[in-house]
């Protein structure tokens, strides 16, 4: 009866923890972004992203939203090369502060 406890203890914490999947780096979505049939994709990453936030941390302009956002986040990552090694959703989130900071009025 002991025999059987561990195993399928074992079996129980590996299905408990899931897949841990890790968040790609500004060298991968960089890599993404300069794929012209993958544009859409890596919009949604920026939008996702960027609606959390836009209007706290940095204002993104009503026109042009999504390509403004693109055009800025594409920027910072090409001008931050030694950054790149960083999460994507931060880098994302700091072309965005670079770019568009709002107005302290």
């Amino acid at each position: 009866m002991i025999r059987m406890q561990i195993p399928v203890l074992g079996l129980i914490a590996l299905t408990a923890a899931g897949p841990v999947l890790a968040e790609d780096d500004g060298n991968d979505f960089l890599q993404l972004m300069n794929r012209p049939k993958a544009r859409e994709l890596a919009q949604r990453y920026i939008d996702n992203a960027a609606d959390k936030w836009d209007g706290s941390v940095f204002c993104t302009p009503e026109e042009n939203r999504a390509d403004a956002r693109f055009a800025a986040v594409k920027a910072y990552l090409e001008g931050h090369p030694n950054d790149l090694w960083r999460p994507q959703r931060y880098l994302i989130i700091q072309g965005l502060r670079a770019a568009f900071p709002c107005s302290k009025s």
